[in-house]
């Protein structure tokens, strides 16, 4: 194969990633859930530290940055940006008192219940 197929077939490959953006129920989705975080008491721990929701929405927000053209939905920012971290793959964590439970678990219960109330 030559060089100039080998990047035809890349380009191929990575085209139904690089035309994804949010639609408007999407980015809506996703503003709620950010907003959520920062309004929420419970402590956003990552890296063995914990931060406010201020802090957690911040980084969310920088991470949504750099991936949002690889997203296309709410459910893929919480799998791919909001549950774990890009650089060792560990799970973010969210201490709500003494309730602890993954990132993942507390957006998609928050995510079930926007829609279930702005159908």
């Amino acid at each position: 194969m030559t060089l100039r197929t080998l990047i035809l077939l890349a380009m191929l490959a990575a085209a139904p990633y690089a035309a994804a953006t949010p639609d408007a129920r999407a980015k809506g989705e996703i503003d709620h859930l950010l907003s959520f975080v920062e309004a929420s008491d419970c402590r956003f721990v990552r890296a063995g530290s914990e931060y406010n929701g201020k802090a957690a929405r911040e980084h969310l927000e920088r991470k949504l940055d750099a991936a949002r053209s690889m997203l296309s939905t709410a459910d893929q920012f919480v799998d791919r940006v909001a549950t774990s971290s890009s650089m060792t793959g560990e799970a973010y964590k969210v201490r709500c008192g003494s309730r602890e439970l993954t990132s993942q678990a507390w957006l998609r219960g928050e995510l079930d219940k926007y829609r279930k109330t702005s159908k």
